[in-house]
């Protein structure tokens, strides 16, 4: 399977739904699946399929954005809308760096499985992240496979 992102905008405060109907999308067009599998949660929270364990996803919502990614091997995806960044955590980068960055280090992370709190070891992203430029206007995708490849996008 080829590595698939999903993504869309909608309004603030639906976002969590919305990464869950994209979900729900990219499997009923991707795999022809009607409804989502049981999804059981890792010991650091990240969602797997019981039932499907070489179908692997990761979602990401923030401030009206959401995206979804498929692959069969591990990935991670995170998306950030391009705002004022935090001052403590900025280290004198610009809004939209600061975000490439941390998107990067977050997607990462999340592709391993480690739970938030391994940001704060993470320093450098994984080279295997690809920010996926232009695809959600005023966001910053990111996306961390595990292997390089191809990345196909699909904006809903």
């Amino acid at each position: 399977m080829d590595l698939i992102v999903y993504g869309s905008l909608g309004p603030e405060g639906a976002e969590r739904t919305l990464a869950h109907l994209l979900l729900e999308t990219a499997l009923r067009r991707e795999l022809g699946l009607e409804t989502v599998p049981p999804i059981a949660r890792g010991a650091r929270g990240k969602p797997w399929f019981p039932d499907l364990p070489d179908l692997h996803f990761n979602l990401s919502h923030s401030h009206g954005a959401a995206v979804c990614a498929l692959h069969h091997l591990p990935v991670g995806v995170d998306v950030e809308k391009v705002r004022s960044a935090p001052k403590r955590l900025a280290a004198g980068l610009g809004d939209e760096a600061f975000f490439r960055l941390w998107t990067a280090r977050e997607a990462a992370v999340k592709r391993a499985g480690l739970g938030v709190e391994a940001l704060r070891r993470t320093r450098t992203p994984d080279p295997l992240c690809q920010c996926l430029e232009g695809f959600l206007p005023g966001c910053i995708v990111t996306v961390c496979p595990t292997e390089a490849g191809p990345v196909r996008t699909v904006r809903v």
